[in-house]
């Protein structure tokens, strides 16, 4: 108990640091009152965190796995609800608004009830922008130390998620380990920053850009589309940094590290980028026929938008060049797309490409033994071997987000949207996408695709359900809240 106590104290101690850049750009820009209070709600924060952690400091043990577990599901559902609080003093929004848009940016959904980011203050923007950035390192550290090691989900068991199991015995271990995630990925976020100022960004659209590159999400700067604000240099860093927030860390890892023998053998990063390229051709192709050839559009913007949004879609960002892309592809299409996502210990959700490389494995191999009854094939996946133990988590991981999904969409149904409109909702919230759904989806003229400014309290509440169910993988939820389970663990 006391070591959930402390972590929790800590966890609440960063997130007020973190609004110390909200603070510093707002003195920046002159608005000097929201500076004022945000220094206020950081103080308040920090004194309780820090009084709490001094006043226990020396009687922390290890982290349990019931501990960890429920600290993750604390932590993603409590510091949303912490900084709802500024967020509508600021703001002037009703509590429910304010958890919405701190939900949104948590999880990295990027979807917003706010009719207009012009209209508010640069210092919340930033507050958004960082918020999603954070969400997106939560994300790899809830994969890499609590998912896998405990087998939630189906997600695999890799060297590096062994080591993630281990430090979470001993705090100071596991204090290095998260701040050297921590500095990668900030390292990261600023190479972003610089590329995007080179390529002609303000610093203040290059600071939120490219935190919503590395983190997967769908906050922008402004109320301007990516077309309007990006050369197609700046395009392309965000592709690139998309990409890098779709595919597996401990990819990246082996290839700083020149690995060459894991790299063969690794599978998953490899399809991604497979389906990252053939999808981007076909939005290249289908962009430039919808802009009437050469003569209203060049041929590399074609290109590079197509390669962007394709890197937006396998990344569950969502986030369109331009308005209204997404609809110039088949819905079904881009809703699978969304739903299968990219790579295991990324910043994407979704399915992940492991879990369906596993399912279609296990198929091929069901067929083999039809033809070869006596034979003996492993089942696998690049390096991975999958057992039965991690198939059923993978099947089980599939069918409850295929049910919630379903229930989500039944529902906002019931609330006023049409089917279509609730069951593109439903997949964009669950999936973490929020900008993938949008009225430009509806057929001309038809009602119930109401933009998320416009949504009743009801479908903001379901709406947000979805966001948290998506990012803690439905099954870590399941599992905390489940007293069979740890009873006979």
């Amino acid at each position: 108990m006391i070591a959930f106590v402390f972590y929790s104290a800590a966890l609440v101690a960063i997130l007020s640091l973190s609004l110390l850049l909200p603070v510093l750009v707002a003195f920046g820009f002159g608005e000097h009152e929201v500076g004022v209070r945000l220094i206020i709600y950081a103080a308040l924060g920090a004194f309780l965190s820090v009084a709490t952690l001094l006043s226990i400091r020396g009687f922390v043990g290890s982290l349990g796995r019931i501990a960890s577990i429920y600290l993750c599901v604390a932590a993603w559902l409590g510091l949303p609800m912490l900084l709802a609080i500024p967020f509508s003093d600021i703001l002037q929004l009703s509590y429910l608004d304010a958890l919405f848009e701190t939900i949104s940016g948590f999880t990295t959904t990027g979807a917003s009830i706010l009719p207009s980011i012009d209209n508010i203050p640069r210092a919340m923007v930033v507050a958004r922008a960082e918020l999603q950035w954070i969400g997106g390192l939560a994300t790899l550290l809830t994969f890499i130390l609590i998912l896998s090691p405990s087998s939630i989900g189906g997600i695999p068991h890799t060297d590096g998620t062994t080591v993630g199991s281990a430090v979470m015995d001993n705090p100071s271990t596991l204090g290095r380990y998260c701040r050297g995630l921590a500095q990668i990925y900030l390292a990261l976020t600023i190479f972003c920053f610089v590329l995007l100022l080179i390529n002609g960004s303000q610093p203040f659209d290059a600071l939120v850009l490219s935190m919503t590159a590395i983190s997967s999400g769908g906050f922008l700067p402004g109320d301007k589309s990516l077309h309007d604000s990006l050369s197609l240099g700046g395009m392309l860093v965000m592709t690139l940094f998309l990409l890098i927030a779709a595919t597996s860390v401990f990819w990246h890892q082996m290839a700083m590290r020149l690995q060459l023998a894991e790299l063969k053998i690794h599978r998953e990063s490899y399809f991604v980028l497979l389906v990252w390229l053939v999808v981007g051709l076909v939005f290249s192709v289908v962009i430039f026929q919808a802009a009437g050839g050469a003569s209203r559009l060049p041929t590399m913007t074609a290109l590079v938008e197509g390669l962007y949004n394709s890197a937006s879609t396998i990344s569950t960002s969502g986030l369109q060049s331009r308005p209204g892309i997404y609809a110039l592809l088949p819905p079904t299409l881009i809703l699978a797309l969304l739903f299968l996502g990219a790579g295991c210990f990324s910043t994407s959700s979704g399915l992940k490409f492991f879990r369906l490389g596993g399912m279609v494995s296990q198929a091929v191999h069901e067929l083999n033994v039809l033809i070869y009854p006596h034979g003996i094939r492993p089942v696998r996946f690049g390096s991975v071997a999958y057992n039965n133990q991690l198939m059923k988590s993978i099947w089980g991981m599939f069918m409850a987000a295929v049910i919630v999904v379903v229930i989500g969409a039944i529902m906002l149904t019931y609330y006023g949207m049409n089917f279509q409109a609730g069951f593109t909702a439903s997949i964009a919230s669950f999936v973490n996408a929020g900008p993938a759904y949008g009225p430009e989806w509806a057929p001309q003229s038809e009602q119930g695709w109401p933009s998320y400014p416009e949504m009743i309290t009801p479908q903001k509440i379901i709406i947000s359900a979805l966001m948290l169910l998506g990012r803690l993988e439905v099954i870590l939820l399941v599992v905390a809240f489940n007293l069979s389970f740890w009873i006979n663990r």
